[in-house]
């Protein structure tokens, strides 16, 4: 088995946030949304290359300014479009290091809207790559909104009713009761690049046999609206995470 490997941690940051105006670089515990994931990066040595792309040159001057060791990368503007899949950038910026001799064994696409991102879960992702998993992600448990509960609305008589029909759903009264389940978290999606060149945007290709990490409750946090950034606010403040 192959005992160097070439890990790549690729972070995609657009401009043009629509939910949250300039959220990359809106101020969370007094520094820039986007450096907190990169700060953690930059803690893991089996990461031997950084890069940050982005169409923004605000962003990608806020981030030259903040480290030498990340490489910078400017977007294409095809690719910063409100629908254009993360992972399609990720893909184009892996191509793009081929390009220029660097030939990933492993890419890590990192949400920069997760700030709270553990340095042991990014080590413990890589590990599990270089055991030959080629995918990996972070998960986390369904807890309030779990799917058994959910309701199909029809809005023109408010008239509701189980949105799955397979399962008797009602049987699950406590929360106790509801089956555990898990959804991807957002924060970190480890590929084998192999299987990061098949990706496609109407396969979502997480391989055949994907891994996932259970993160916490905070290490979760992907803000996307206002209301998600008030509460990364106050979670930073009250846990002291910088």
């Amino acid at each position: 088995m192959k005992k160097n490997y070439n890990i790549v941690a690729i972070v995609s940051a657009r401009g043009g946030s629509k939910g949250v105006p300039n959220k990359n670089i809106k101020l969370l515990n007094g520094k820039p949304l986007i450096l907190h994931s990169l700060k953690s990066l930059l803690k893991v040595r089996e990461i031997d290359k950084i890069v940050l792309s982005s169409d923004s040159n605000k962003i990608l001057n806020i981030v030259k300014n903040f480290s030498k060791k990340i490489q910078l990368m400017k977007r294409p503007k095809y690719l910063a479009v409100d629908k254009t899949p993360l992972t399609s950038v990720v893909k184009h910026s892996a191509i793009e290091l081929t390009r220029k001799g660097y030939i990933a064994d492993y890419v890590l696409q990192i949400a920069p809207t997760c700030p709270f991102i553990k340095t042991n879960t990014i080590k413990s992702i890589i590990k599990l790559l270089k055991k030959g998993n080629d995918c990996v992600v972070t998960l986390k448990k369904i807890e309030h909104e779990h799917p058994y509960r959910a309701k199909k609305l029809n809005e023109k008589n408010f008239q509701f009713k189980s949105f799955l029909k397979k399962i008797n759903v009602e049987k699950f009264i406590s929360r106790q009761d509801l089956p555990t389940l898990y959804c991807t978290s957002g924060a970190i999606y480890g590929r084998s690049f192999q299987l990061l060149k098949k990706f496609n945007e109407k396969d979502f290709n997480l391989g055949k046999k994907p891994i996932g990490v259970v993160v916490d409750d905070i290490e979760a946090i992907n803000i996307d609206r206002h209301i998600d950034f008030d509460f990364a606010e106050l979670i930073s403040k009250k846990y002291k995470l910088k």
